[in-house]
């Protein structure tokens, strides 16, 4: 079992942070993404809902962007016969398996030492 890594809810940081801004501290929002250990844009959300005056420049934090999808192999398109061979970059490449993402992982055809068939 891993250790639990501790992380604030949502309510104790932003209490946690107003007794911060309270005390006059200079916040901004990598300030506080760094003490809180949150990304930019939930800093710039806590920040906005504690009533905090942002600078103009801390606007491109204010939405999140959306998400994107993975790239993913295409598998079929220029495959050789056998399974475990794909076209990768323009390249040859052995498939041993795949990540629990889905990524191929395994050998260029370059990098594969040369071998003696004994059949």
């Amino acid at each position: 079992m891993q250790p639990r890594r501790h992380r604030m809810r949502q309510r104790q940081r932003r209490d946690s942070a107003q007794e911060w801004i309270n005390s006059g501290a200079a916040v901004t929002v990598k300030s506080y993404a760094k003490r809180y250990g949150v990304d930019r844009y939930t800093a710039c959300d806590d920040l906005t809902a504690l009533g905090f005056a942002l600078p103009e420049s801390a606007q491109q934090w204010a939405q999140r962007p959306p998400t994107t999808p993975r790239r993913t192999v295409e598998r079929g398109v220029s495959q050789v016969d056998d399974e475990w061979w794909t076209m990768l970059d323009g390249r040859w490449f052995f498939v041993a398996g795949y990540t629990s993402g889905g990524a191929p992982y395994g050998m260029f055809a370059g990098e594969m030492a040369p071998h003696d068939d004994p059949l």
